[in-house]
């Protein structure tokens, strides 16, 4: 697992980006990026066990990737173990149509 105290530090940090980690070849999402794509996206797979940091209950999303990466977001950064990624709004507006 990444270091939560980093992942917190980004998730408090951040309003409109969603970050994912790389744990053992699957993907996830804590926090505020977990409800973020529960809430947005159908890519948020299901509820992992809950994470506590400081005593704090933290939400933490599997994440399917391909689903996810075909819907509206856009790919912000990427290393071998992080994503950062971005609502594209523009991609909703086509959909509607």
């Amino acid at each position: 697992m990444n270091n939560l105290l980093e992942i917190m530090d980004k998730e408090s940090c951040s309003k409109s980006e969603v970050y994912l980690y790389e744990e053992e070849g699957r993907w996830y999402a804590y926090h505020r990026s977990a409800k973020s794509l529960s809430k947005l996206s159908e890519a948020a797979l299901k509820l992992k066990e809950a994470c506590f940091f400081y005593g704090v209950m933290l939400d933490k999303v599997e994440v399917d990737l391909n689903k996810l990466l075909n819907g509206p977001w856009f790919v912000a950064l990427c290393s071998d173990t992080e994503m950062i990624l971005i609502k594209n709004d523009y991609h909703q507006l086509l959909c509607e149509r």
